[in-house]
């Protein structure tokens, strides 16, 4: 199986320089997996800058530069600036992670709200896809509401879902506006997920390894990393009962419309 676009990463993170292994170690693995093309994305304005001296240095990484919502409290506008500096550098394919997370409580939500907004304002700017990170604490879906609220607001959705694990009715809020749904390592294990990856339309879908978290079966116990992600797109073929190259390829040109648009 060749071909897959593991569309959200971080080779950026400190485990793996804790363990020093490098961003080309690890794409050279992921190639040699099938994984010939990786979306590194940054999750507050250090982790943005390596994120794209990494696609720099790696011909098959792009990078994705943004702040995320539980390090919105952090910035003032001059990182916001700084962050529309990294947008416009040419290895650059999206504005991300950025999103609401409200799982650790209403404290900073009206930071997270503002924070989102510049973001989604940068996107359109730019005319670069969100990579939207969405949480809540368990029974509300009052995150995914406001992310939905600020898009319309906006007038713009070219975006991923990412890592999502909601219900069907929560993916179709969101598939409606022409938003895509990426499914990483919890599909592997996640009877719900499951549920929810049958009735999913395959032209919305996408695939992430979202390393160095969510690392599917049998590696959970391991860091996890790019190249275990066709473990994901065999996992949604067995769901689907469909052919795994299959898979790789509809998830890919997918990811590819929305991040190439251009090619």
């Amino acid at each position: 199986m060749a071909g897959v676009y593991d569309t959200h990463c971080h080779l950026n993170d400190n485990i793996y320089i804790e363990n020093e292994i490098t961003s080309s170690e690890m794409a050279s693995e992921a190639k040699k997996s099938g994984v010939d093309i990786i979306n590194n994305v940054g999750y507050d304005i250090k982790s943005s800058k390596v994120a794209l001296v990494q696609a720099q240095k790696n011909k098959h990484v792009w990078a994705l530069v943004g702040i995320h919502p539980t390090h919105a409290q952090f910035f003032t506008d001059e990182a916001y600036n700084t962050l529309e500096v990294l947008a416009n550098a040419d290895k650059v394919v999206g504005i991300g992670e950025t999103g609401l997370d409200y799982s650790r409580g209403n404290e900073y939500k009206n930071q997270q709200i503002a924070g989102f907004t510049k973001q989604v304002k940068l996107a359109k700017k730019m005319d670069l896809p969100l990579m939207l990170h969405v949480k809540d604490t368990e029974g509300s879906i009052d995150a995914y509401n406001d992310v939905l609220a600020i898009l319309k607001k906006e007038k713009y959705f070219k975006a991923v879902l990412h890592a999502f694990n909601q219900s069907i009715e929560v993916a179709q809020m969101f598939i409606e506006k022409g938003v895509l749904i990426s499914i990483n390592g919890q599909v592997t294990r996640d009877k719900n997920l499951k549920k929810v990856v049958i009735d999913l339309p395959m032209n919305s879908i996408v695939v992430e390894s979202d390393a160095p978290y969510d690392t599917p079966k049998p590696y959970n116990k391991k860091t996890n990393a790019p190249k275990y992600l066709p473990l994901v797109v065999e996992a949604i073929a067995n769901i689907k009962k469909m052919n795994r190259s299959d898979v790789a390829e509809i998830t890919r040109d997918n990811a590819l419309r929305l991040f190439f648009p251009k090619r």
